[in-house]
């Protein structure tokens, strides 16, 4: 079946959860031009991350660590004790690095200050095993 419209099986399914509707959006603009990545869905906060986690079984979140309700930290830790392969990337204004990212829980941490094709390298680079940060 050939079809230029995106499915379930056209690419690596991913939430982006972020409490800055401004930066889901540009984000997911981007993140709609690589061909290989699916995004299913955007979260708010951490609570509703999980939530969506649960009903889209994503390959991979982007994770803001500063979010209502529930913090990435505590989301991450939720997500990955229910759904171990999801890969968790952390992408934050906060100077933390990939070794307490690691250490929380998440596969890898990016800078929110990481240019697009930064970014992108980060993904595929988790989604690839490879630890990265930037």
């Amino acid at each position: 079946m050939h079809s230029s419209a995106k499915s379930p099986s056209a690419g690596t399914r991913v939430i982006i959860a972020d409490d800055h509707e401004l930066l889901r959006k540009a984000i997911r603009t981007k993140l709609d031009l690589a061909p290989d990545l699916l995004v299913v869905d955007e979260a708010k906060d951490g609570q509703e991350t999980v939530e969506l986690c649960r009903v889209h079984c994503p390959d991979l979140v982007l994770m803001d660590i500063r979010m209502p309700r529930m913090d990435g930290w505590e989301a991450t830790k939720a997500i990955k004790a229910e759904l171990p392969a999801t890969k968790i990337l952390i992408v934050s204004a906060a100077h933390i690095g990939i070794t307490e990212s690691v250490n929380k829980g998440a596969d890898a941490y990016v800078s929110k200050l990481a240019t697009l094709e930064e970014l992108l390298d980060a993904i595929r680079c988790v989604l690839g095993g490879t630890l990265q940060h930037s």
